[in-house]
Order: C-alpha cells, then structure tokens, then sequence
C-alpha cells in the first residue's frame, strides 16, 4: 500500500503482527535508517522528518503494542530490540543507522549492540534522561481520555501536555500523524492500560531500560538532538549521558523544541541527519 509516497506493510515478527511504513526514495544512495518511535506515539510520527529529509531511506515500524502492531505481551527493551532487528534483517540493506526517540533510544542503543556489524550509526532524539540518580515520572491529576471527538481537541491536549513552541500547523500535522482515526475520533495510538503496563516495567527493578549501560556498549558514531525547552532530558543531565559513551556524541540543540524536536524544528533536524550520515564512513 502507499500512502502519500510511502509504503507500507505488515511482517510475522517474533511471534506477532508488525506494521511498518517504510519511506523509499527513488534512487537514493543515502545510508537507510530503521526509526524506532516513543511510548506516546507510533510510526507516523517520522513522516513529517522523512519528508522533509526527502532522500534518506527510512523504515519505521509501530512497535509491540502500539499503533496497527499486535501485542504479544513483553516489555522488555531486549524485546523490543530484538523486534528491530529481526524487522532490519527481513527488511534493510546490509548497513543502516538506527534512531530512536524518547524511551525507544534505550532500544535503539540495544539494537547497534545486538547487530554491531551492520548498524553504522545511532540517532538519538531527546532520551528521557534524568538529571539525578532518579528522576520522578511525568504526572497528571487526570488521565487523558482514550479519544477525542475533533481534531482540534487532540491539538489542544498536546498544546497543554507537550513544551516547545507549537505552531498551529505544527500541532495539526503532528495530531495527523501520530492519532488514529475511528469513524469521526481521534484516539491515541495504545491503550492506557498498555502505556501503563510499560511505565510500571521501566520503572521496576526487573526493567533492562538503561541508557547508561547501553551507551557505554555503542562503537559507532551518535548524533544525539536536545529540545532545549524538553524536561525529559534537561541540560544538566546532557554530561551524564555524554560520559557514558567511549566516544563523546555530536549534539544538536534545537532551541525551540520540547520532547518532539521532528515536529517542531523539522528542517533543523532534518539538515543535521542529513549532515551527519553523509559523515558517516
């Protein structure tokens, strides 16, 4: 199927059904990465990055659980690394980069270790990374509804919930990509009881969710991008995070950016992936 330029499909993964979408410009010699999306959102939210990058390859699945994927019940991040790269083995050339956003940079850092001889760099958008030794999880006094009746609610929810500095636009395209249509609602792309299935593993002492651990295991380049107005990972938890890698990444600040730097400075992250895999050797 193809929808607006891109294809898509789904693949028998380890047990499950998993939807993809995979961006492929015609005769792109660009190296291809495999796009690893966030607990709050699924695969479409790399159309607009992809699009505006134009000629890099990109395979973005909706991961265990989340978007049009099933759910087959496991948490881990070493399930779903091992998703990623059974997808990348059926799916991607020989050699590619893998980039993952919010909790999915732990699992993009599992995947270049799980596949070191094919993963020629790691992209990390915004990882949650707290600035201390623990850092509270994000808390609301309510939960949000499971969907919206307008498009213009949803837009409100994440004008309300999300930092950064949305433009209109902005947030219609981002509620475009990432909510999925029932009839005339908007609803979010999981469940709450998935969301907080995974939450309560991440956040409990069987969870393999570490970021520290994980970087000190990378061997290729990292290009790491910050929204400076992100509380998720603040600037005083960046030399943390830069500490644990052998070799220290490059970073990319994008000033007006929160969580979501793809939505909200689409051009700036897109010259600098561009910029950094055409670097990579």
């Amino acid at each position: 199927m193809s929808d607006i330029g891109w294809r898509t499909g789904t693949a028998d993964i380890n047990g499950f059904r998993q939807f993809w979408r995979a961006w492929q410009p015609q005769g792109s010699t660009a190296l291809p990465v495999l796009a690893l999306h966030g607990s709050l959102t699924q695969s479409g939210m790399w159309k607009v990055l992809a699009e505006a990058a134009e000629t890099i390859p990109m395979l973005c699945p909706d991961q265990r659980g989340f978007g049009l994927s099933e759910d087959p019940g496991e948490d881990s991040c070493a399930a779903f690394a091992a998703d990623a790269v059974a997808l990348a083995q059926q799916q991607m050339p020989a050699r590619y980069a893998v980039m993952g956003h919010s909790f999915a940079c732990s699992i993009a850092l599992d995947v270049a270790r799980l596949a070191a001889e094919r993963v020629a760099a790691v992209v990390l958008v915004d990882p949650v990374v707290p600035a201390g030794p623990r850092a509270a999880a994000r808390t609301s006094s309510s939960a949000p509804p499971e969907q919206f009746e307008t498009r213009e609610q949803a837009e409100r929810h994440f004008r309300d919930s999300e930092e950064g500095a949305w433009t209109d636009a902005m947030l219609r395209r981002f509620v475009d990509d990432v909510m999925l249509r029932d009839g005339g609602t908007w609803r979010f792309p999981y469940t709450q009881a998935r969301l907080k299935r995974l939450r309560a593993f991440t956040a409990s002492p069987a969870s393999d969710f570490d970021l520290f651990a994980l970087a000190a295991a990378v061997r290729c380049p990292v290009l790491v991008f910050r929204g400076a107005m992100s509380t998720r990972f603040p600037a005083a938890s960046e030399p943390r995070l830069f500490a644990a890698f052998r070799d220290e990444p490059k970073l990319v600040l994008c000033p007006q950016s929160g969580h979501f730097p793809t939505a909200t400075d689409t051009g700036g992250v897109a010259a600098a992936l561009k910029d950094f895999l055409g670097r990579v050797a």
